[in-house]
């Protein structure tokens, strides 16, 4: 039996880890902590299976795009999509805290680290997503809300804003995280919320490039 598991790390945002091991999950972060690292790794998801192997292949292959480099486990790509990818499997999901582990195996505060929002403030206006939009909810699509005025979502007939629903589902579900970042979790037309704003501030970013050139 062995793992695989998709990791984010707060100093390289947008880029994730697709990666395999026979150790914890806990033990591959710590043991992926070193020097060269501005930060730990922090635990996205995971998967146990005999075909390990087979799951990572099948993977990077699915991926091979959005790859860095081609000898490199990293990926430039939404991680929900790789979760969608990784849960067609149907083996058994690991669920611990998205928490930082350093060599030393000791929990890093995400007081300590950098803010991990990066770019503008999310706002619906900025990806042009109007109020009465219904989202799905990555992990159970079967879950919607509803955008309503002032940046928040209706669901169940209660308020919420995008990270506080994303913190009360996940929790449902048996995750336990410190920390949400509610647009990773929440897609319109296929696309999650954070995707679409990365591609919108990609484009902007184009467009200057081509207005300084």
């Amino acid at each position: 039996m062995g793992i695989v598991y998709v990791l984010t790390n707060d100093a390289m945002p947008g880029i994730i880890k697709i990666g395999i091991t026979e150790e914890s999950v806990e033990a591959r972060i710590k043991s992926l902590d070193n020097t060269s690292l501005p930060l730990p790794f922090r635990f996205y998801f995971a998967i146990e299976s005999k075909r390990y192997k087979e799951i990572e292949k099948l993977a990077h292959d699915t991926f091979s795009a959005f790859r860095i480099r081609e000898n490199r486990e990293f990926f430039k790509m939404d991680p929900e999509r790789a979760v969608s990818a990784l849960k067609i499997s149907g083996d058994k999901e690991i669920k611990i805290a998205n928490k930082m582990i350093d060599e030393e195996g000791t929990e890093i505060e995400d007081k300590t680290t950098p803010n991990r929002r990066t770019g503008k403030r999310f706002s619906f206006s900025s990806i042009n997503i109007p109020v009465g939009t219904e989202l799905t909810f990555t992990r159970n699509e079967e879950i919607k809300c509803t955008v309503i005025p002032d940046d928040k979502v209706e669901y169940e007939n209660n308020q919420y804003s995008l990270s506080g629903l994303a913190d009360k589902l996940l929790r449902e579900l048996g995750y336990d995280w410190k920390s949400v970042q509610g647009s990773n979790f929440f897609e319109y037309n296929g696309k999650t919320l954070y995707q679409i704003k990365k591609d919108l501030e990609d484009d902007e970013s184009e467009e200057s490039d081509d207005d300084i050139a």
